[in-house]
């Protein structure tokens, strides 16, 4: 049921939220939540991977629910108008109109860029284009909004040749063209180096101040304490306020606990590498010089486009070099920064079997692994249906079922919750007390002291 929503309210995006079920649970996954976004404002909710962050945020977006599948029962108002939901009724949301006052930015922020635009430029007049808006004050628009993203070097760049920090800016900047009343914004800051971070962190005040209002899902509040005027947990399916204070989580054990042996063997050597895309006018990396031994946790650090995951997919063999030489002793395994790119399977058990003969002694290893992973009761189920650390972690799986000597983690961190991040530190000690060897791109700088032996800096 739609209703007009009074003109003196100062809230521009209100939910009321008695219950939310999804068609194939009879499991209540939200519930009780009371939330008013007024103009301007900064909402935090934080919660571990799984608690219905996301599902939250696609409420809000009115993505959610499904006409005629989930089930919501309360009512969610924006602008002028109030739906009102209930377990007999369940109105169309008009997804177009409603993205006109709410954006979000998903967790995969690459999910809101459509790929079919030539350049980062295009891709950012793609939503004026829609909307008619002429050639001459397209481009005023895009270029004042590059300056303000600090994008104006990747302007004339295509959007498949964007890091993944890259990527979530062009998408962030993209979101706010349209200039909603409301932003969601789903794990903004992950895969971001410190110069990216400040520039969405000035992005959100800038946006703030020009009255957009802002909510935050994050798996920890961090940065945001001190700036939410809302901050909340969603734990077992409901919202808990919660004070800025005593949010740190503990470090937890190094993972590098031995040190390397003097005489270990070296299972990777780089000497004056260049890399290169095809039809790239100059190298992504250029005389790069790396070495890594047995038992060794090797960090690459750098800002967003730098060549770190460049060079991991050259060390995994996905890109020859130009120049120099690269020399392995033992075929790496590669977890790659969006793990939905490894997940293909019906289940999860038969994701992580994939390829593997059904007489091969690797069979035998796959609940060995799932158990390593903490994901023996996702066994039977749909990769895609997981909370996005376990989805992760199950990429990781597909990975270390083949017991690589030398294993690669592209941004590992990247939507995993505390636990998640707790069985990735016990997986690379194990690797490491096995002789095997790491290297890790990540901006996450306290998970990289605790688990790395040094740390080389792209340039």
């Amino acid at each position: 049921m739609y209703r007009k929503i009074s003109e003196q309210s100062t809230v521009v995006l209100g939910l009321n939220l008695g219950s939310y079920t999804y068609l194939d649970s009879t499991d209540v996954v939200l519930h009780d939540i009371l939330l008013d976004m007024r103009p301007g404002s900064l909402t935090v909710i934080s919660g571990h991977s799984g608690s219905g962050k996301s599902t939250l945020g696609a409420i809000l977006a009115g993505l959610l629910p499904r006409h005629g599948m989930d089930e919501l029962v309360g009512s969610i108002g924006v602008a002028e108008t109030l739906i009102e939901f209930s377990s007999s009724s369940t109105p169309r949301v008009d997804v177009a109109q409603w993205a006109k006052h709410v954006g979000l930015l998903p967790q995969d922020a690459g999910h809101y860029l459509s790929f079919i635009r030539g350049t980062v430029a295009e891709e950012l007049a793609f939503s004026l284009e829609n909307a008619g808006v002429p050639r001459e004050q397209m481009q005023r628009r895009v270029a004042d909004l590059a300056q303000k993203f600090h994008l104006e070097h990747l302007l004339e760049r295509h959007p498949q040749q964007l890091s993944g920090g890259q990527e979530r800016l062009v998408a962030l900047a993209s979101l706010a063209m349209n200039e909603p009343d409301v932003l969601v914004l789903d794990e903004p800051l992950a895969g971001l180096d410190k110069q990216a971070t400040a520039v969405v962190s000035e992005t959100i005040n800038m946006l703030r101040a020009n009255g957009t209002a802002l909510v935050v899902l994050a798996d920890s509040v961090g940065i945001w304490a001190r700036e939410a005027d809302e901050l909340w947990r969603l734990n077992q399916g409901t919202l808990q306020r919660i004070a800025a204070e005593g949010l740190l989580q503990p470090s937890g054990q190094p993972a590098r606990s031995q040190p390397i042996a003097a005489d270990a063997p070296v299972l990777l050597s780089m000497h004056s590498v260049q890399l290169a895309y095809p039809g790239s006018t100059k190298p992504a990396v250029n005389n790069l010089n790396l070495q890594l031994r047995a038992g060794e946790c090797l960090g690459l650090a750098g800002a967003n486009g730098s060549g770190k995951t460049t060079v991991l997919k050259a060390i995994a063999t996905l890109l020859k070099p130009e120049a120099g030489t690269l020399t392995l002793s033992e075929e790496p395994g590669l977890l790659l920064q969006n793990a939905s790119d490894q997940l293909f399977e019906r289940t999860v058990l038969r994701e992580v079997s994939f390829g593997i003969p059904k007489k091969s002694v690797l069979r035998q290893r796959v609940p060995v692994v799932l158990a390593q992973l903490g994901l023996e009761s996702y066994a039977q189920t749909h990769p895609y249906e997981l909370p996005a650390s376990a989805r992760r972690l199950v990429a990781l799986a597909t990975v270390l079922i083949h017991e690589p000597k030398i294993l690669l983690l592209d941004e590992p961190t990247e939507a995993l919750d505390g636990a998640g991040e707790a069985k990735l530190q016990e997986v690379i000690g194990s690797v490491l007390s096995r002789g095997g060897a790491l290297i890790l791109s990540t901006h996450d700088e306290q998970f990289m002291e605790r688990v790395t032996h040094r740390v080389h800096q792209m340039k």
